[in-house]
């Protein structure tokens, strides 16, 4: 098979080759990480093969595109440049492979060549220089600190678990923490709490059953278990629950800011990050009550979302993108014309790196996915397909759009 990759037109016409660029399908990014390892002498034609899709894609201010859009893209291209190609360059190929041809002339020539490594890809965007300072993506990473004051790091979770002075058992299923409080003894409430660093996330079953996945720089403060009238527990940061219906005892969630969320039996998320400017709750199955500490209070529907603007304490409510909302869940990121800073908030907080903008953050919008699997060089390639340059040094992303 290898014979068949000699020139950047070979990749362009691979389906395959061409999932990889656009960075979501894991099989084909694993595939070609690997082959070209094994094939270093057709570096040259694989780099440029990936730097005329990036050059492609680029021109849509997307973050990603599927196969087939990306072959329409190809030939729109073609055809609003086809005037600088000489027919008889491309006579010989079938209509797609003149297509492939036809850009790999415009964009591999001197002068598409100086273009795009002045414009497109910057100084620092040879994949051999971004794999040699690289980030490797988040993990299943947590700290626990019980009711004494101890901290436990629980990628070194003893496999016999913990005891709590309650009697309390805490132990690792599958990845998870999990609770159980069945030999608890006394009256006295004990407090752990849960937080993952940047770079971070966990899954935890609470004392009740309810399940908790908390995302990147989050913390979960709750009793190991519950009395009284409600359930509560404290939240900073972003946090999925599935709670468990227990009609008599409902689950309230405090954030920091005094807003309250109270629940039944029912599936949503919560956004409380510090550094965003809304506290956005949304609701998955069940119903919720969201309410602000000077009384005023909504409550939400499946697939609708509670939005509290920071500056000025305004509590509105709006339909929900779901799979956005809990593509972090499912190991995506997910962006739907968002600027510029939350996309780069995201990314800092999963990566665990410093974002500084060189000059004034432009007034710019994308969308697409990124896999958070991905390297950080890897999801930064994505990102300069839609004009984002970049520079990385250590723990930091020096950024600049043009």
């Amino acid at each position: 098979m290898d014979h068949q990759f000699n020139v950047a037109e070979d990749f362009l016409l691979d389906d395959s080759f061409l999932g990889y660029c656009i960075g979501i399908n894991e099989n084909d990014v694993q595939h070609w990480e690997k082959w070209i390892i094994e094939n270093p002498e057709k570096r040259p034609a694989f780099d440029r093969a990936r730097y005329i899709f990036d050059t492609v894609n680029g021109q849509q201010g997307r973050l990603d595109v599927e196969v087939n859009r990306f072959r329409s893209l190809l030939q729109d291209h073609i055809t609003r440049t086809a005037t600088d190609i000489s027919p008889a360059k491309v006579r010989a190929f079938p209509r797609w492979r003149a297509a492939a041809a036809a850009v790999l002339l415009l964009a591999t020539g001197s002068a598409g060549w100086y273009y795009y490594e002045t414009h497109i890809a910057g100084k620092t965007t040879s994949p051999t220089a971004i794999a040699s300072n690289d980030v490797l993506p988040g993990g299943s990473r947590a700290r626990l600190v019980m009711g004494d004051g101890t901290e436990v790091v629980l990628d070194s979770l003893n496999p016999n678990g913990l005891l709590e002075k309650d009697g309390t058992r805490i132990g690792k299923d599958e990845g998870k923490l999990v609770y159980d409080g069945s030999a608890t003894s006394g009256d006295q409430v004990t407090f752990n709490t849960l937080s993952t660093p940047r770079g971070g996330e966990y899954q935890l079953v609470l004392p009740d059953g309810t399940k908790v996945w908390l995302n990147a720089a989050s913390s979960l403060r709750f009793p190991t278990k519950f009395t009284g009238a409600d359930r509560t527990v404290y939240l900073t940061g972003e946090a999925y629950f599935e709670v468990a219906q227990q009609a008599a005892q409902p689950f309230h969630v405090q954030l920091n800011n005094g807003l309250k969320i109270a629940v039944l039996g029912t599936a949503f998320n919560v956004m409380a990050y510090d550094d965003e400017n809304t506290v956005n709750t949304t609701l998955v199955t069940g119903k919720v009550k969201v309410a602000q500490p000077n009384g005023k209070s909504v409550v939400l529907l499946p697939a609708q979302q509670a939005i509290l603007e920071k500056d000025n304490q305004e509590l509105d409510v709006s339909d929900a993108d779901i799979d956005k909302i809990l593509a972090w869940k499912m190991g995506m990121f997910e962006f739907d014309d968002d600027d510029l800073s939350t996309v780069m908030r995201q990314l800092a907080r999963w990566y665990d790196v410093k974002v500084t903008f060189e000059g004034p953050v432009p007034d710019k919008h994308y969308t697409g996915s990124i896999r958070k699997q991905s390297t950080l060089s890897q999801a930064l390639r994505i990102l300069k397909t839609a004009g984002i340059q970049f520079n990385i040094e250590g723990k930091q992303i020096i950024v600049e759009v043009k």
